[in-house]
């Protein structure tokens, strides 16, 4: 609609300028040379049209301009300084403003939307990991042993299934320490937080797998200090 509107106000100042230009090209006292420049750029509809459109999007509105105020009357400034201030300046800006509106909310949209998606994704996937938990819960009581763990795992298909999860499990036991955090029994929100920060290749569960040895291996140490402590072999730091 806006290139509409823009179309409209240069038609109209178009037809009202060469309008008024066609006195001075019928003139027979004015230089033939003049009237000839005024009639090839304004003396019909279409050539005082295309000559706004240059003044409008080419910018060299000087050219077509300058020539008009000497050769026919400088009251004609009045007409091209309203049209270039508000058409070139003004509208053309409000047009240029639009557009970038529009395109900042639809990119404003897209991450939005990519936002959500996410989440969306994120809420199936965390539905999948409670079904699968539910059916390696056996008993129901909402814990999961490592034997329990390693026997499923043990199963191709089931396997296969945690790969469709982008889940590549490749040792039963890593990943169950993985998921434990120590006190020997993975718990369901224990195993959706394990897996989701085990998604994706062999490599992110290595690491994953490296962080959670360090952590047990920092328990083991702490506790392995507080025996000795108390068995006196090495002292306390004094209070």
């Amino acid at each position: 609609w806006s290139m509409v509107l823009l179309g409209i106000f240069m038609s109209m100042g178009g037809l009202a300028l060469g309008n008024l230009l066609m006195e001075f090209v019928m003139d027979d006292a004015a230089s033939l040379e003049d009237r000839q420049w005024i009639w090839l750029r304004y003396g019909t509809a279409y050539r005082a049209l295309y000559t706004l459109y240059e003044i409008t999007f080419a910018g060299n509105w000087p050219t077509n301009v300058r020539p008009v105020l000497e050769k026919v009357s400088h009251v004609y400034v009045i007409f091209f300084v309203l049209y270039v201030t508000v058409i070139v300046f003004a509208v053309i800006r409000v047009i240029t403003a639009i557009f970038l509106k529009d395109t900042l909310d639809a990119a404003h949209n897209d991450a939005e939307n990519l936002i959500l998606d996410k989440m969306r994704k994120k809420a199936e996937y965390v539905g999948k990991l409670e079904a699968v938990f539910q059916a390696i819960d056996k008993c129901g009581d909402g814990m999961i042993s490592e034997e329990r763990l390693t026997e499923i795992l043990s199963n191709p298909k089931v396997a296969a299934y945690f790969q469709t999860l982008e889940l590549d499990v490749h040792e039963s036991r890593a990943l169950f320490h993985i998921l434990d955090n120590g006190d020997g029994e993975v718990t369901r929100e224990e195993f959706i937080d394990g897996i989701l920060r085990c998604k994706g290749g062999a490599r992110a569960i290595d690491q994953i797998q490296m962080h959670a040895d360090l952590r047990q291996l920092d328990k083991k140490v702490v506790k392995l200090v507080k025996s000795l402590q108390k068995s006196d072999v090495i002292k306390g730091k004094r209070q």
